[in-house]
């Protein structure tokens, strides 16, 4: 069989473990389980970090260094467009998972060396590439360059409508979803076990005999909601001896939730430990997931709660119901801003944790067939092989039906 050579482009990858970097970590690990020989083209932020490593059997390049402003911008862009006409006629297909400043310089270069490209409308830094492009002409403009790509992965369905009307045609897009991993069992013994690894790893993350813990993965940012989780849920810590919140993540407002946590009293409960490479035994640790904003955190690591049937509390918006499609009805919501609503939410799991748990049990058995991330990587590979196969062909949204 031909090697298959996909060239990934993107702004964050590893060590950047993110909501949206874990998942394109996990997305290139599957296309290569599939047989495709993926490579990562990234840009280095330290100029003491290597050109280029392996990172889980996979080649990550970094050539070029990160842009650190609107200035760099234009010069990063230019060195991106050198590197792709150079290297690129080596590749079969080019995928870049966001429809920025790369992926306009990834389409227009591909054209010319008759190279398929595939762009992904996706988050950076917890904003999303929609949100993102409307806030400047400039941003406007390279948005819509992206749109000659051959194809235009729409993760959501409010994404799709959104990229219809800023006007993409609706051949190239193409609808693959964010899918469900394989469970994660959970056991009294793993819970334990997790517990005292990552207790004995940051003491901010050792937990009473009989505590519970609950867990938030979204970006420290506006987008991300975590004023409002922390507004909602201090009175509860402060009830609640033994109850903690762990707040994952990083982001610009980490100081100012730090000093909220501390002047409302309750920063002996809940902690900021920063980004995790491996969210599997926080998961294990933890006895509920709450989703404060479908902005930041529903990528990877809501999908990552489904797998391991961790009770969850999530917001109430077209994107998480059409996530969790009939799903959705096992899940304890509430509206976004709404600080009464989501501490009524939080609270609700935390009474009756063993029904909370059943719910979550079915939820991962009706999504990890109907939405499994398994089919995701399926798609892509359809979808790449498709365009591989027929660089000329516009139509492609028979890759997924």
């Amino acid at each position: 069989m031909k090697r298959f050579q996909v060239l990934i482009v993107t702004r964050r990858y590893w060590p950047h473990c993110d909501d949206a970097s874990s998942r394109l970590t996990a997305l290139v690990s599957g296309l290569r389980r599939q047989g495709c020989y993926p490579t990562v083209l990234t840009p280095r932020y330290q100029a003491t970090w290597p050109a280029e490593f392996q990172h889980r059997e996979i080649p990550v390049l970094r050539p070029l260094a990160a842009p650190r402003g609107e200035w760099s911008m234009a010069r990063y862009v230019r060195n991106l467009g050198k590197w792709l006409r150079e290297q690129l006629p080596r590749f079969d297909l080019v995928y870049c998972d966001m429809m920025r400043e790369e992926a306009a310089a990834v389409v227009e270069t591909a054209r010319q060396v008759g190279v398929p490209s595939v762009v992904r409308c996706g988050t950076l830094m917890g904003t999303q590439d929609i949100v993102w492009q409307a806030s400047l002409r400039a941003r406007r403009n390279t948005f819509v360059r992206s749109f000659a790509a051959d194809a235009v992965i729409a993760p959501r369905a409010s994404c799709q409508q959104a990229l219809l009307v800023a006007g993409a045609k609706a051949a190239t897009i193409v609808r693959i979803a964010d899918g469900i991993g394989d469970p994660i069992r959970r056991t009294p013994e793993s819970c334990k076990a997790a517990r005292l690894t990552l207790g004995n790893m940051n003491h901010d993350l050792m937990v009473p005999v009989d505590g519970k813990v609950i867990l938030c993965m979204n970006r420290l940012s506006p987008e991300g909601g975590v004023l409002t989780l922390a507004s909602a849920l201090w009175p509860l810590l402060e009830d609640q001896p033994d109850l903690r919140l762990w707040m994952i993540g990083d982001g610009p407002w980490r100081q100012k939730l730090f000093n909220d946590l501390k002047h409302n009293g309750v920063g002996r409960a809940a902690f900021l430990p920063g980004n995790f490479d491996h969210v599997e035994e926080l998961m294990q640790a933890a006895d509920m997931f709450v989703l404060p904003s479908a902005a930041s955190g529903a990528e990877s690591f809501w999908p990552a709660a489904i797998a391991a049937a961790l009770p969850t509390a999530v917001v109430d918006c077209a994107d998480t119901r059409a996530f969790a499609m009939a799903a959705f009805s096992e899940l304890h919501s509430f509206p976004a801003d709404s600080t009464d609503k989501m501490r009524e939410a939080v609270q609700n799991v935390l009474d009756d944790l063993p029904m909370a748990a059943a719910g979550a049990q079915r939820m991962r058995s009706q999504l990890s067939t109907a939405a499994s991330f398994s089919d995701t990587i399926r798609r892509h590979v359809q979808l790449f092989e498709r365009l591989a196969g027929n660089t000329s062909a516009k139509n492609v949204s028979g890759a997924t039906g």
